[in-house]
């Protein structure tokens, strides 16, 4: 705070930079999107302080923010300056759930907004007397209760910093017995003056989570298991409402970026609604393959992918935004200087990487080229032209599954990709595969000979026979016998380089 006095908080605000903010006295304003450079930011500020707003919440994405706390210094304001890798949604439950115990009391259990569930657990730690945790079933902190002075020890201090429970063998065999039993159990805890109770939360038979309830062993609250018991029924509709909530926001989000990528005249106001505001984007097309060679593509597994890549971006590409269509999921990434179109390469490797540890199954991914918001389409098209000749590549083993080379663009590949469009031209014009190839090709049918593949193994290993030999494993002198008979019976001309490059580009396009 700039200022000595302090300012009574009276909640929080998701601020569109873009818009005139509403008047809101005591407001924190969660800054999503705003810009650390822009030209507008004093501007900004100052209205956000008229407004009534003390405080901002902001993301600074690795970019320098000299600028902005100057600014908050001008104005009187507060910053807070959040982790990147922490969702704004679950920023904006953190600052209500840290203002709302303060001006509110006596709550009960029916009080608390649906899919609420950091005022679920503030709520049931006033009830039982202690501090509340509500984890999934990997053990990743959905919610916690931000009551004054709770007890805390070092496994709560670290899951809470880090969002998830600190894996080891003693922490997977509790919440097994937790996740097993109907009623709630006592945990051993390291403080002997601390006592920890944790009951499963259920829908029928699944299990949604588990909530922890940790209290001083002295101030043991008699009814904890009933309370807990109760609260857990209630957090299993929380949850289920919490989930049916993300799965509509992913279903508004696909449907916002699909004219971004496939609309080119609704771009421009797609790109403002998402909040890209860089001059110049690219797409990445990301696809998984099935696990083997039997397993359906699932709409299922479709989504899954794009929840992965989508949760993953959110950490390491939060200016990014995704989209799904047609199996593949799209992300548009803004660009700006080549270090960071090389950030953007390394970051997609490791969502990529991610991605197939957590399906396990292979994963590719294609960057198109860079284009503007206008003409955004012919980097998607690019795209997805790299990411068939990428597929292509891994199913046909010239790239191992597990490399660095499932991320590529049209200059990784090399000169393939552009050989098989002109070839893919050609052919659509009816000028290959040719017919000095098919004559070949027919000629092998009808005297079970092999000069295609022999001519193809000499054009391949740039006129050297010994190679070819070496390709198809015979001797040499047979791959001689067989040149010297190609003129005689197809009138072609080996030594000749225009003949040699138009049987090539034949015959390359009867096998791809």
């Amino acid at each position: 705070m700039p200022t000595d006095s302090r300012q009574p908080v009276s909640g929080s605000v998701l601020y569109d930079s873009t818009a005139v903010p509403a008047n809101f006295p005591g407001a924190v304003a969660l800054a999503i999107g705003l810009s650390l450079t822009g030209k507008r930011l004093r501007a900004k500020i100052q209205e956000l302080h008229h407004a009534g707003y003390v405080a901002i919440v902001y993301k600074s994405n690795g970019k320098p923010d000299a600028v902005l706390r100057a600014a908050a210094r001008e104005a009187g304001m507060a910053l807070f300056r959040a982790s990147d890798t922490v969702p704004w949604n679950q920023l904006a439950e953190i600052m209500d759930a840290a203002v709302v115990p303060h001006r509110r009391s006596g709550r009960t259990l029916v009080d608390i907004r649906p899919g609420d569930l950091f005022d679920l657990a503030n709520t049931v730690a006033a009830q039982a007397g202690g501090a509340i945790a509500i984890a999934d079933p990997d053990q990743t902190i959905l919610a916690y209760s931000t009551l004054p002075d709770q007890p805390i020890d070092e496994t709560r201090r670290s899951s809470i910093l880090n969002l998830h429970v600190p894996h080891s063998a003693q922490t997977d065999k509790d919440y097994r017995r937790v996740h097993a039993a109907a009623e709630a159990l006592e945990v051993a805890t390291e403080d002997p003056l601390l006592r920890r109770t944790a009951i499963a939360i259920r829908a029928g038979a699944e299990v949604l989570g588990s909530l922890w309830l940790l209290e001083r062993a002295e101030h043991h609250h008699e009814d904890a298991a009933r309370i807990l018991g109760e609260a857990a029924n209630v957090a299993a509709l929380h949850i289920l409402h919490k989930r049916t909530s993300y799965v509509s926001n992913l279903t508004r989000q696909m449907d916002m970026v699909q004219p971004l990528l496939f609309e080119p005249q609704r771009a421009e106001l797609a790109a403002i609604r998402l909040g890209i505001s860089a001059a110049s984007v690219r797409v990445a097309a990301v696809s998984g393959g099935p696990a083997d060679a039997g397993a359906a593509e699932t709409l299922q597994s479709r989504l899954k992918l794009f929840d992965t890549v989508r949760t993953a971006c959110a950490v390491r590409l939060p200016s990014a935004v995704c989209g799904l269509a047609d199996g593949i999921v799209y992300i548009v990434l803004p660009q700006g200087e080549e270090s960071s179109r090389q950030f953007q390469r390394g970051a997609v490797l490791k969502i990529v990487r991610n991605a197939r540890r957590l399906l396990g199954r292979p994963v590719v991914a294609a960057l198109g080229i860079a284009a503007p918001i206008g003409r955004l389409e012919q980097s998607r098209v690019n795209a997805e032209l790299v990411l068939s000749e990428l597929v292509r590549n891994v199913v046909e083993g010239r790239i191992p599954d597990d490399s660095d080379e499932v991320v590529a663009d049209d200059e990784s590949l090399g000169p393939r990709l552009q050989l098989r469009q002109i070839a893919s031209s050609l052919t659509a014009s009816g000028q290959l595969p040719g017919t000095q190839a098919a004559r070949i090709a027919a000629y092998d049918a009808q005297h079970k000979k092999s000069f295609e593949s022999t001519v193809a193994a000499y054009l391949d290993s740039g006129g050297n026979a010994i190679e070819a030999a070496r390709m198809l494993a015979v001797h040499v002198n047979t791959v001689r016998y067989r040149l010297s008979r190609v003129q005689t019976l197809f009138g072609l001309d080996l030594d000749d380089p225009e003949t040699r490059l138009l049987l090539w580009l034949q015959l390359w396009a009867r096998n791809n």
